[in-house]
């Protein structure tokens, strides 16, 4: 029996300038898709992402962030358990840890592995489509860290 594929999760609204980040990672894994890997979107958060990982034991999540802590463009590459704070900087990842703790104390079936690649963005206010120039900068290397992520994931 095989295992099933790794789950590339990406987040975002493509209406919110930066906050679309992920969506590009997506279509740039697309266009030649990770071998073990079943590439997502979606503008879901907190429980909701839960619904979205349904039937996957191991998932890399994609989303934008501010920190304020890293210049925007810069990409961060973590297991989620290094994810300390129970509210995550983006309104994606809000209670992201919190939600997978609570749906494994009740028995539910999630992700027992899960990893996140994070771009730190400048600009989810403004209405409208276009990444920034340091954003749109992030892309190639967001992907090559979510290559490496799935296939890390997907040899465990």
């Amino acid at each position: 029996m095989t295992a099933p594929p790794v789950l590339v999760l990406c987040l975002g609204n493509a209406l919110r300038r930066d906050d679309a980040v992920a969506l590009r990672v997506a279509d740039a894994l697309e266009r030649s898709a990770p071998e073990g890997a079943a590439v997502r979107r979606s503008a879901a958060s907190g429980l909701y992402l839960l619904d979205e990982m349904e039937g996957f034991d191991r998932a890399v999540v994609v989303d934008a962030v501010r920190t304020g802590a890293h210049a925007p463009g810069a990409v961060l590459s973590f297991p989620l358990e290094d994810l300390r704070a129970p509210e995550g900087p983006s309104p994606h990842a809000i209670g992201l840890p919190s939600a997978l703790a609570r749906a494994r104390a009740a028995g539910a079936p999630v992700p027992s592995r899960l990893h996140v690649v994070a771009i730190e963005v400048a600009d989810m206010e403004t209405v409208g489509e276009g990444l920034t120039p340091e954003v749109a900068a992030a892309v190639a290397p967001a992907e090559a860290a979510v290559r490496e992520a799935v296939r890390a994931l997907a040899s465990s």
